[in-house]
This record gives structure tokens, sequence and C-alpha cells, in this order.
């Protein structure tokens, strides 16, 4: 059995859910998703980095992580670990992942407040794995779903931060993200950010730092693994994505990918297919 498996449906492809079991030597390096993140660790215990603070995860546990937020897993023991994990895209809410912010004025909690752990939370998780095995119909997953999100608290969290928006950034800051949002594929220089925000490049890494976690190169490479994916799923080669996204090698890709994806390329594109 694969210990890592992603399961898809073509007629939902807003979401996607990753089954992770007893991997050795597995460490999540600083990565973030597009999609909202919540999932169950079934099995074992983690240290988990969340936008620059440290918790502790165990068996039981729903976490939960929104979209671009950075973060890290570090199992304490991969042989005995076991989760599972609900990639949810903003789109399905009518949102895109840059409504959503990774600065919180409140210490962001990747583990789900103890009013939300309960059993049937677990329940709506593992149902939502079992009708993807099962493939069920869409309109079964999505309710299923949508239960699984009003349950946790996460549809009323998400709307809250959606309507917070960014007022509170700094506009040159946002500058700079929006053009790497658009501009992740290109090799933009530190002189290019310095130009579009008016800020000394010798400030300006730790400003974005200071906002989003992370620095703005880790940023734009972390934007290319997640357009990686989306390319991987369509057949794309991978020599070719890797190229595309702006990765001077294959091997290079494949280094960078499996830090913040959990597997190599080829895994992840043969498991669309399996």
């Amino acid at each position: 059995m694969p210990d890592i498996i992603f399961l898809r449906d073509p007629d939902l492809p807003f979401l996607e859910i990753k089954e992770c079991d007893t991997l050795d030597n597995l460490s999540y390096k600083k990565h973030f998703h597009e999609e909202i993140s919540i999932g169950l660790i079934e099995k074992g215990a983690t240290r988990v980095w969340s936008a620059g603070k440290r918790f502790e995860a165990a068996q039981g546990h729903i976490v939960h992580f929104p979209p671009l937020l950075p973060h890290a897993c570090h199992p304490e023991n991969p042989a005995n670990w076991k989760y599972t994990m609900i990639f949810i895209h903003p789109r399905w809410l009518g949102q895109t992942s840059s409504d959503y912010d990774s600065k919180y004025h409140q210490p962001h909690m990747p583990i789900l407040h103890p009013k939300y752990q309960n059993e049937r939370s677990r329940y709506l998780i593992r149902s939502c794995r079992t009708l993807f095995q099962q493939n069920a119909t869409p309109l079964e997953v999505e309710s299923v779903l949508m239960t699984l999100m009003r349950e946790t608290g996460l549809l009323q969290e998400e709307a809250a931060m959606a309507s917070s928006g960014s007022a509170h950034q700094s506009p040159a800051i946002l500058r700079v993200k929006q053009y790497l949002d658009h501009h992740y594929k290109d090799r933009i220089t530190l002189d290019t950010l310095q130009d579009i925000s008016g800020i000394s490049k010798f400030h300006l890494i730790r400003l974005f730092a200071e906002s989003y976690h992370l620095a703005p190169h880790a940023y734009q490479n972390l934007l290319r693994i997640n357009y990686a994916k989306e390319q991987l799923l369509l057949g794309k080669a991978i020599v070719d994505v890797a190229a595309e996204t702006g990765f001077y090698d294959q091997s290079h890709f494949t280094r960078a990918f499996a830090g913040c994806v959990g597997t190599t390329p080829l895994r992840y594109a043969k498991a669309a297919t399996s």
C-alpha cells in the first residue's frame, strides 16, 4: 500500500484528499497551500510550526491552515504517523486564495479550538475520505464537506477573514506580494521589487517576512510548486513543468517539490491516474 495517496474527482476540481501513513524520515519543510486545509491526525504526534509559532498536535487532533499560511510539520516518529488532510480551494466558497491573508492580529492556532475537537468532526473527515474512495456522487461529497466546515466553525471563520481583508498591511509590501502572485514564473530580482515598492531591498525582505512569514524568494518558490501541481495533474511532462516554473533542472524541482508536497513529482503525477 502506498505511503501517500491523493484522492481526486474530476467533477470536484476544487477538492483533494491526502492520506499519509507510516512514512520513513518524513519532515515537511516550510510551505503553504492555496487551499483551505483541514486534517485529522489519526496516529502519532507531530511538532507544528505555523506562522513563526510552535505547537504540538497528537492523535485525534483536528488541524486547520488557511490558504497561504506558512507552516511545517515534523512527526515525532514517522513510522507511527498517520493523517488525513482535506484541501478545499476557496473558489468553492466564491473566493480566491488572494482574498485570504496569513497576517493575523490574533495568534493563529493550527489546532482547532477544543470545542471543535469532537467525534462528529472526526467522523465527517473520515466520511469525506470514504465517499471519495467509493466514488460517491459529487452532491453527496459536497454535502458532507459543507457539514464538516460548519461543524468545525470554518465557514464562519473563513468569512470573517475574507471580510477583514488586508487593511492593516503596508500598501508597498502588498504591491510586492501582488507582483509575485502574477509574475512568480519570472526571474525576479530584489531590484525589481525595490522599484515596485519604493522600499530599500535591504529592508524589503525583513518587512515582507514580517507580513507573510516567508522571504520573497520562498514565497515565489511556493507559488511555483502550487502551479506545478496543477500542471502535473493535467498530464504535462515533469521536465516541461520544471522548466516552465523556473527551476534550473529537474533534480532541483524534484527536491523542492518533495519538500513541500511530501512526495516526488513523478509519484504525485502517477497518483492522478491511479
